[in-house]
């Protein structure tokens, strides 16, 4: 029952990311993107506080939640010429806020806290919107491939992780950490991060060109730094709810656990992802 969960609920949820590419694309309202995001953030960044919480780091909801949607749009609007400035004005409100909490420990703690916290979730999630509008202003369905395909490398890491790691795994990768955690279940990821990198290819004339010929060997590279940020993401995450002692972030998605759960590999991913196409290889 649990993996019928899981199945329609990934299937609900990819199916409205894609409506939401499409639509963003289709009719040029590429900051519907922007509400996209934040519809993973705000719950996540729900889940962190309440994580925050039960490590007894205790933090202001509102003081916290309030910079969510504006770091996100920051990066949104007009192209990010506001994300920096947003982001500084967060980083620098968080450690305001708690500058005369005492004890000093505890309130250098908070401050760290809310820093990390804001920078953990909106901040890594804008580089999914910086993927998004990355392609030519002409062509801005390359722009929308470039979205899907780290979306498809994710999920397909995320989805040979747990179909390989269930039927063979069982050399134990985290066993402090993450138990359930497979040395075959991150080589199944690793497959399928290259399967899904291929299978985004082949929506858009200029990834194919790329992919299938004299650009296959970054497809390889990148499949292996992004299925490595994704593991690096669950293991993080898990490092964080073992110390709050519970199992998942929350019950954001039916057998899918948190909105933390589902994004946790997707944040390390995106930058790495990012950086590598846009930096590296020019590509983006």
């Amino acid at each position: 029952m649990n993996v019928i969960k899981r199945i329609v609920s990934a299937l609900i949820a990819g199916a409205i990311v894609f409506s939401v590419l499409y639509a963003g694309t289709r009719f040029g309202i590429q900051w519907i993107v922007g509400i996209l995001i934040l519809v993973a953030a705000y719950p996540a960044a729900v889940e962190y506080l309440q994580l925050m919480k039960r490590i007894d780091i205790p933090l202001a909801a509102m003081d916290f939640l309030i910079w969510v949607p504006i770091l996100i749009f920051g990066y949104v609007i007009r192209d990010g010429i506001y994300g920096d400035v947003g982001l500084l004005s967060a980083v620098s409100y968080q450690v305001l806020r708690y500058l005369r909490s005492l004890p000093h420990k505890q309130g250098f703690l908070q401050a760290v806290a809310g820093v990390f916290g804001l920078l953990y979730i909106p901040w890594l999630l804008h580089f999914f919107y910086s993927i998004y509008i990355s392609g030519p202003p002409d062509q801005p369905r390359v722009g929308a491939t470039h979205a899907l395909v780290v979306l498809l490398m994710v999920w397909g890491y995320d989805s040979g992780a747990y179909i390989v790691g269930s039927l063979f795994g069982r050399h134990k990768a985290f066993p402090r950490v993450s138990p359930k955690k497979t040395w075959e279940g991150v080589a199944g990821g690793f497959l399928l991060t290259i399967v899904g990198a291929a299978l985004g290819a082949t929506l858009s004339p200029v990834w194919r060109q790329f992919a299938f010929w004299e650009g296959f060997p970054h497809i390889i590279a990148s499949s292996l730094l992004v299925g490595m940020a994704v593991q690096l993401g669950d293991v993080f995450e898990s490092k964080l709810k073992r110390a709050a002692d519970v199992k998942d972030s929350g019950t954001f998605l039916p057998g899918h656990g948190g909105a933390l759960d589902r994004i946790d590999g997707l944040l390390f991913a995106l930058p790495v992802f990012f950086f590598y196409y846009h930096y590296v290889l020019h590509f983006m």
